[in-house]
């Protein structure tokens, strides 16, 4: 009897225990994962185009599906048909800015967004076959070491020697090595490279102010257009040109043979190779007053002597000078000289006449007192009066004699000299 109740009390406890409830700990059901297995898209190009994006999916749930959206109306015909792609395309883009946007894959709850970025419309560059190819030497003025050239390339835009209405020209700047043979000048070859800060390095071109696109009008109006970038590649007789401006592009090409006129400026202004007596005959003299033009605080005046047939087919002198006395012009004068600390500016005070000289940022522009001869437009000669006395007088009988007693800036100098007498306008 007392067995029986062990019996029946050792199976109520097994019936206990069978009976306690199963508990599940935390992190036992599986976790649905959605993952884009796609690498990072590229930019797309403005044409647009077709893409997939893929992805994977880890413990599915029953009766969910992949649902993809896009953020922006040019990203269309997205479909998920298949499992694992997303595919979608993206539409032309006419404008010029880059623009950006996203694709949303969801699934069951989960969110996952694609990045989608496209170019900006970028116009074809403009072709242009030049079939002129004008050039000048300006040796090593800018740099040390480095050759200065100026090329302009062109379809047509010369006729006769002048610039044809409706015309394009494409100028540039541009240093390297130094011509070595200055009978045969030719742009050395490699790729130039547009710097627009001007390191004055070989094989770039130049922004100095005379790098640009220049349009000329039917009515014959020039308009200048700056390069934003540019790369010029030179093989022998062949010339390629890439140029961007704010407009467009443009590609130019250039093929044949060419020259490169020689336009060194010397050192010196005059190019006389013997003493001079000023030839004034054929000439009529005028004196204007230009107040205090240097800003020294003296009067400055221009006496002119200018061929009778035209101030560029003969002699032309002018004596440039500053009075001691407002009013009074009359009188001896000696060449100015130049400052110590600036030897391009003349020591200007009253009493003297400014000498000839170069303007430091425009080589080609003279001022002061200049002897030219000219001959069709030409000028054949030229000197400045560096050197030495002027002396006006007036006389009695109401005209004026002018003496001059000066030298060049040769170096070796030559002496200029003049004696007149003659009515002053």
């Amino acid at each position: 009897m007392k067995k029986s109740f062990i019996y029946c009390l050792l199976a109520l406890v097994c019936l206990c225990a069978s009976c306690e409830p199963t508990v599940e700990l935390p992190g036992d059901e599986p976790v649905v994962e959605l993952t884009v297995t796609s690498a990072t898209f590229p930019p797309f190009s403005a044409d647009g185009g077709n893409a997939v994006i893929t992805y994977t999916i880890a413990n599915a749930v029953e009766g969910e599906a992949v649902t993809a959206t896009a953020a922006a109306d040019w990203i269309t015909d997205v479909d998920t048909s298949v499992y694992g792609e997303v595919r979608f395309v993206v539409a032309p883009n006419t404008s010029v800015d880059v623009r950006a946007s996203h694709i949303a894959i969801s699934y069951a709850g989960i969110v996952r967004n694609v990045a989608v970025r496209q170019e900006g419309y970028v116009a074809p560059a403009r072709e242009v076959v030049a079939n002129q190819l004008l050039g000048s030497y300006y040796g090593e003025r800018l740099q040390s070491g480095l050759g200065h050239y100026w090329i302009i390339l062109s379809k047509d835009g010369f006729v006769d020697g002048e610039a044809a209405a409706g015309s394009t020209f494409f100028r540039l700047d541009l240093l390297a090595p130094p011509a070595t043979d200055l009978d045969n000048i030719k742009i050395p070859d490699g790729e130039y490279r547009f710097d627009a800060l001007n390191s004055l390095t070989s094989f770039t071109i130049l922004n100095i102010g005379n790098t640009d696109y220049t349009y000329v009008d039917e009515e014959g109006t020039a308009w200048v257009l700056t390069f934003i970038d540019a790369t010029l590649t030179v093989e022998g007789n062949s010339f390629d040109l890439r140029v961007s401006l704010e407009e467009a592009d443009y590609h130019v090409t250039f093929e044949g043979e060419y020259s490169v006129t020689n336009n060194q400026i010397s050192d010196t202004i005059s190019n006389l190779v013997s003493d001079t007596v000023i030839d004034v005959s054929n000439c009529t003299a005028s004196l204007k007053s230009y107040g205090d033009y240097w800003g020294c605080g003296y009067e400055n005046w221009g006496l002119e002597f200018v061929c009778n047939d035209g101030m560029r087919y003969g002699t032309y002198l002018v004596i440039d000078f500053l009075s001691l006395a407002p009013n009074n012009y009359l009188g001896n004068y000696i060449d100015s000289g130049f400052c110590e600390d600036d030897p391009t500016k003349p020591n200007f005070r009253g009493g003297v006449f400014i000498p000839g000289f170069r303007v430091a940022d425009d080589a080609d522009l003279l001022l002061g007192s200049l002897y030219m001869v000219y001959s069709d437009n030409r000028a054949i000669a030229q000197a400045p009066l560096f050197k030495g006395t002027v002396v006006i007088n007036y006389n009695a009988d109401g005209t004026h004699s002018v003496t001059i007693d000066a030298y060049d800036d040769a170096v070796r100098p030559n002496r200029l000299t003049l004696n007149w007498t003659g009515i002053i306008y």
